[in-house]
C-alpha cells in the first residue's frame, strides 16, 4: 500500500504540472502563433459558386486584396468566430480595395463533390440565417479550392495580396484583433 502511494503521488503531480504547462493563458498569443506568413507564393486561381449557382473566380478580383474564411457548418470553432467575422466585414465592406469571402463545401448531390462531409447547402443556409451572415458565402463545388490551398483544418483563413501573392494562411480561430492586424499588413 505504501509503495502504491509512494509512486502514485509523483506521477499525479507530474501529470498535473504537465497539464498546467499546456494551458492556454492568452488567446491572442496562441492565435498569433498560427499565422503563417508566406513570402512571394503565388495564389491559385479557383472556381467556386455563389448561393445562386453563379461562378466566381479569384481572378475576378485582380488588383484587390482578398480575405477568405474557409469553414463548415458542423465546425464549432467556425461557428464561434462568425459573429467576429461579421463585425469585421461590416467595418470593411465599403473598402473597394478589399474583398471579403467565405468558402465552404457542401456535399449535396447537386454539387457532386468528392470530399466526404456532412455539409449540405441547407445546413449552410441555416447557419447564415441563424447568425445573420451578410458577407458572401461561396461553395467549393469541385473541391479544387480545398485541395489546391491544402486546407487541412477548419476554420482556415487565407490572405491574398492585391498582386495575387499569398500574404498569410492561418489554421484555427482568429480573434478580431489578429484578423484586423493581418488585414492591415496585406499589400
Amino acid at each position: 500500500m505504501r509503495k502504491t502511494i509512494k509512486y502514485t503521488f509523483p506521477i499525479l503531480l507530474f501529470t498535473i504540472l504537465g497539464l498546467a504547462a499546456c494551458q492556454n493563458t492568452s488567446d491572442k498569443s496562441t492565435t498569433n502563433s498560427t499565422v503563417t506568413k508566406i513570402e512571394q507564393a503565388k495564389s491559385y486561381d479557383f472556381s467556386v459558386k455563389d448561393m445562386d449557382g453563379k461562378g466566381v473566380k479569384l481572378s475576378d478580383f485582380k488588383g484587390k486584396k482578398v480575405y477568405i474564411n474557409v469553414w463548415a457548418s458542423w465546425c464549432g470553432p467556425c461557428i464561434h468566430e462568425i459573429p467576429e467575422l461579421e463585425k469585421t466585414y461590416q467595418k470593411h465592406k465599403d473598402d473597394d480595395s478589399l474583398v471579403f469571402l467565405s468558402i465552404t463545401y457542401p456535399n449535396d448531390v447537386e454539387f457532386q463533390n468528392t470530399l466526404q462531409s456532412n455539409e449540405t447547402k441547407s445546413s449552410i443556409l441555416g447557419v447564415k440565417e441563424r447568425l445573420g451572415i451578410t458577407y458572401p458565402i461561396l461553395f467549393d463545388v469541385k473541391d479544387d479550392f480545398i485541395k489546391n490551398y491544402g486546407i487541412r483544418a477548419f476554420p482556415t483563413h487565407i490572405f491574398i495580396n492585391s498582386d495575387g501573392t499569398l500574404n498569410a494562411q492561418v489554421s484555427g480561430m482568429m480573434t478580431m484583433d489578429i484578423l484586423e492586424e493581418t488585414l492591415q499588413k496585406m499589400k
